[in-house]
């Protein structure tokens, strides 16, 4: 699946290598650090995939004081090669939030603001 070059992002993105914790369709925890995140969603890599359409609890860390707790369903996977290790195979994982509190999904924003306006 390749990209389509016309941008369809309703929310600014921005890198923020926070670390979140996944639970997972296979009732098992996975850890990981974020690629990039907005207000509506998250993407990280993953050594395991979790199918698309999937619906996943996760807790991100260093937002906030307190791990935010959400739910979101797993929008698109992307299969990479570890350039390091031909053998080693890489999950590039979308995910949309779905189930958020609305003071959350504002702190998310604030830190998005924050990282933009000292970026410039």
């Amino acid at each position: 699946m390749n990209w389509d070059s016309k941008e369809r992002r309703k929310f600014v993105r921005t890198k923020f290598p926070c670390e979140i914790t996944i639970h997972g369709p296979q009732k098992h925890i996975i850890s990981t650090h974020v690629e990039n995140l907005s207000a509506g969603g998250i993407r990280f890599i993953l050594e395991e995939r979790i199918e698309p359409s999937s619906i996943i609890d996760l807790d991100l860390y260093g937002i906030t004081k307190e791990p935010i707790a959400c739910k979101g369903r797993v929008n698109w996977v992307f299969v990479k090669k570890d350039p390091s290790d031909e053998d080693r195979t890489r999950y590039d994982t979308g995910v949309e939030f779905s189930k958020i509190k609305k003071e959350d999904t504002n702190e998310i924003k604030k830190l998005i603001v924050s990282i933009a306006s000292s970026e410039k």
